[in-house]
Order: structure tokens, then C-alpha cells, then sequence
């Protein structure tokens, strides 16, 4: 493990750090939570950041447990007050003995002023009576060694309390991303002696989870991840990079990317840089710190298919197969955002939260449009004939799915077929209509298929031929 200055503090901090905010918050978990702390300690990572929500709120137990296995204190540990919950000095002197107690240590080593994403924020922190008077008691008192900052305002906001002098060091995101908005702070804040911890430099999970899109952070033989990590261990001026660890696969695949991969010198990273494209809009990083909607609204998960949206280039296809891979949305289906605009006051990147799920919105209205139009033209009020809808593919699932939700059952006089064995005798979704063979359309008397696959519309209309009469209408979706 290599290991650099944490600034003019004398510490030196491993250049992974270990982030516990993806740690699982289950009970049942809390075992192999521990034996995670333990092999990131194996590996040489002596660098812990944590705070009192993470992970559902255990994150801090489960530090406390796994450190109460070594008698010598070999690591460092990064934790955190916010405003919201935190607003005065006593309340952050009460915050430092609890988590002292919970993580089973004498001092934290580094203590955070927690995500501040406005000056206003940051003014009611520093005031007298604030959270940061708090914080030099407790230092007074031998309780914390460094007061520390994280942020999530903007470039002029960051360098004004770079500059005020207040901070040993700053935890800020930093990453392949949206490197042009925060290079500068980085390099202030390392020539001001601040020690600097890099989160997010996987842009919140969007840089692995599209490799095509981010293709040249990739050196000879290496992932997007060993890329992306790369790309922000070569700049000097930062002290380590926080990964948020579930697994430990995590951890090794970290590991890997700095100790398999070489260096980028700086030319490199320039070049790298140069090739990187630039979204059209500023992406979610998914940190969830908008989550408690009061219409029940996973936020950050909208926000994910937006990314997804914008990443594609807007492609609407792309946007609705990816919704309803990841989160089970189907198409057609809005959001019910109420405009109070809770989540915007929350977001640490300021998104345009509300226009966003009005942009979705009007989306998924236009395939809702075009479901409603399917419906009265396959399935009309005044009858129609006996009906197979052959394929059970998404976009089978989708019409049916959108029938179900306008007119609360199923077409009527409808059967469903499919040429996978597998699948026959299965039920629909949560009624008692079963797929059949295609075998037994003639059984059933259909007079009428809807190829819901229209891609391979040919070969199936060849196929059928084997088992419709003559008169059997065909259509495709």
C-alpha cells in the first residue's frame, strides 16, 4: 500500500481510504462487516471515514467492534457533525463523546464540519456558539486531533473557506467527472498544507456502471475502475481516496487499480483528460442525501435514470429499458412529485431536481399516450376477436402491464403464448391466466395474434405457420 502526507498534519495516511457509507446496515451482516474492516487493515489501509448515519446507522458500531480486536491503534479514523443535526457547540461536543464511545477510541483523528453546500451553512458552522466553536473544545480537550471540512458547494464557495484558514484538511469529491469544476480547490487546498480525501472518484458507481461512455479512462490491460482511480491518485496534492466498500471485492479491485496498473505522469493525465467527454448536464452522484420525500419518492433512484437518460445522448429507448432493469418501473408509469422542493435544499450538487422528474414525466407520458392508443386499437370496447399475444417479452409485459393500470384487469379473450418451454403453465403477473404453446392456439380458437417481438416479426410469422389456420390475423406491435 503506498501512503502520502495527510498535509503539514505528520500523518501519513494510506492512499486508499476505507469508506463505510456502503457498508450493509443489517444486523445479519454485522459479522462481515467486521471481517471487511479487518482485510482492508491486512491490505495496509489505515485510513477510516465514517459517520453517525452511515450504513443505516451502524457504521460507527461496526468500527468500534472491529477496532476493539487491536491493542495498538494502527489506523485513523474520519468522522463527521452536521449542521442539521448538530447546530451548536454543545451538541457537537456531545456528538464527539458518543461516537468516541460507540467506536471504542481516544481520539478522532480527523473530525469533519459535514457537508456544507452553501455559504450560509458555512457562516452558521463557524459562528460563535456553532458547531466548529464545539470542535475546538474538543480538541482542547484532547478529543479530536484535526478539525476538518467536507463540501459540496461551488468552486468561488470552496476557495473562500480554503482561504479562511480554519481546516487541517477537506474531504470534496473529485473524479473523472467533474474534475474541470474542482482541479483548482484541490491545488489550493494542498498549497495551503491541507490534507485532501478524495470521495466519490467513481462519480457515485456511474463510471463503472458505463465503461463504453468512460472507455478512455482505460490503460493497456486495466478496468475503468483501475482507470478512474488512477486518474485521481496521480495528481500529488491528493492525500487518499475514500472507496465505499460492500464487498471485498471492493476493496481488492481498489487495491489492484494502484498496485497493477502503472502511474499516470501528468502529461498522461492530460491526454486522458483531453479524450474524456463532457455530459450535457451535471450527473446525480447518487450520494442519497435527498432521500425523505414526503411523497415516498425514491429521489436519488429517479435521478440514476436521468444520468442514464443524459449519458445515452437522450435516448428514450435506452432511458425506459434501464428504468425498468434497475428499479422495475414500467414505461408508461409517472412520478407524483409534488413540487415542495425538499430534495433540491438537500442536494449536494444543486441539481435541478424538480425539472428533472418533469422532464422524465413528460416521457413517460408521451409512451403512456402511445400504450392507451395500443390498447383501443388491439382490445377496443365493442369486442374483438379471440386474441394470442405471442412472445412474453418487456414488450408484452409493457401492454399488458399499461391495460392493467388503465382499465384495472386484463384484456378479456386474451391468451398468451410463447415458444420457451419453460415458460409454459407459468402464471401472468399475479392473476391465474397461464402461458400456453404455441401448440394449442388452434385449441383455443384464436383468430387473431399480436407478435409482441417485432424485431424478429418474419421468423415468428414463418414459425406460426405450423399452427394458425388460414384465417388467423397477424399483426406485430
Amino acid at each position: 500500500m503506498q501512503y502520502r502526507n495527510y498535509g503539514n498534519t505528520l500523518k501519513r495516511v494510506s492512499v486508499l481510504g476505507m469508506g463505510t457509507s456502503r457498508l450493509s446496515g443489517k444486523e445479519t451482516d454485522f459479522k462481515s462487516n467486521i471481517e471487511l474492516i479487518d482485510r482492508a487493515l491486512e491490505l495496509g489501509i489505515n485510513y477510516f471515514d465514517t459517520a453517525p448515519t452511515y450504513a443505516s446507522g451502524t457504521s460507527e458500531k461496526i468500527l468500534g467492534a472491529a477496532f476493539q480486536n487491536y491493542k495498538e491503534k494502527n489506523f485513523m479514523v474520519a468522522s463527521k457533525s452536521m449542521l442539521s443535526m448538530e447546530p451548536t457547540a454543545d451538541d457537537v461536543l456531545r456528538r464527539v463523546d458518543s461516537s468516541l464511545k460507540t467506536l471504542h477510541i481516544e481520539k478522532i483523528d480527523f473530525f469533519h464540519m459535514w457537508s456544507i453546500l452553501t455559504m450560509d451553512q458555512y457562516e452558521r458552522i463557524i459562528a460563535p456558539g456553532g458547531p466548529y466553536e464545539g470542535a475546538l473544545k474538543a480538541k482542547e480537550h484532547g478529543l479530536i486531533d484535526h478539525i476538518c471540512v467536507s463540501v459540496h458547494c461551488g468552486g468561488e464557495e470552496l476557495n473562500r473557506i480554503i482561504l479562511d484558514g480554519l481546516f487541517d484538511g477537506v474531504t470534496l469529491g473529485f473524479n473523472a467527472l467533474n474534475y474541470r469544476h474542482r482541479l483548482d480547490g484541490l491545488r489550493l487546498a494542498a498549497s495551503k498544507g491541507m490534507g485532501t480525501a478524495i470521495m466519490n472518484p467513481l462519480a457515485g458507481g456511474l463510471i463503472p456502471q458505463n465503461p463504453v461512455y468512460f472507455q478512455n479512462l482505460c490503460q493497456p490491460g486495466g478496468t475503468v475502475i483501475d482507470g478512474a482511480i488512477q486518474f485521481v491518485a496521480s495528481h500529488p496534492q491528493v492525500s487518499t481516496i475514500l472507496i465505499g466498500i460492500n464487498s471485498e471485492r471492493d476493496i481488492l479491485e481498489a487495491v489492484k487499480a494502484l498496485e497493477a496498473v502503472p502511474a499516470l505522469n501528468e502529461n498522461q493525465w492530460e491526454e486522458i483528460a483531453d479524450r474524456l467527454p463532457v455530459p450535457a448536464e451535471a450527473l446525480c452522484t447518487m450520494c442519497d442525501y435527498c432521500r425523505g420525500c414526503p411523497a415516498g419518492i425514491r429521489v436519488s433512484r429517479l435521478m440514476g435514470a436521468y444520468n442514464e437518460y443524459v449519458l445515452s445522448g437522450r435516448d428514450e429507448t435506452h432511458f425506459h429499458e434501464w428504468r425498468k432493469m434497475y428499479y422495475g418501473a414500467y414505461p408508461f408509469e409517472t412520478t407524483p412529485c409534488v413540487k415542495c422542493g425538499q430534495c433540491e435544499s438537500k442536494c449536494t450538487q444543486h441539481l435541478p431536481i424538480i425539472r428533472r422528474i418533469q422532464i422524465m414525466n413528460e416521457i413517460c407520458g408521451k409512451e403512456a399516450d402511445k400504450q392507451r392508443t395500443l390498447c383501443e386499437k388491439y382490445f377496443p370496447e365493442t369486442g374483438y376477436p379471440k386474441t394470442g399475444i405471442y412472445g412474453m417479452s418487456i414488450t408484452a409485459e409493457t401492454l399488458l402491464k399499461a391495460y392493467q393500470t388503465f382499465y384495472g384487469r386484463l384484456p378479456q379473450q386474451t391468451y398468451f403464448l410463447d415458444s420457451n418451454p419453460a415458460k409454459w403453465g407459468n402464471n401472468l403477473f399475479d392473476t391465474d391466466q397461464t402461458i400456453h404453446s404455441p401448440e394449442e392456439i388452434q385449441k383455443l380458437g384464436i383468430e387473431r395474434i399480436i407478435i409482441a417481438a417485432p424485431k424478429y416479426e418474419k421468423p415468428i410469422r414463418e414459425f406460426l405457420k405450423n399452427y394458425v389456420t388460414e384465417g388467423t390475423e397477424i399483426y406485430a406491435l
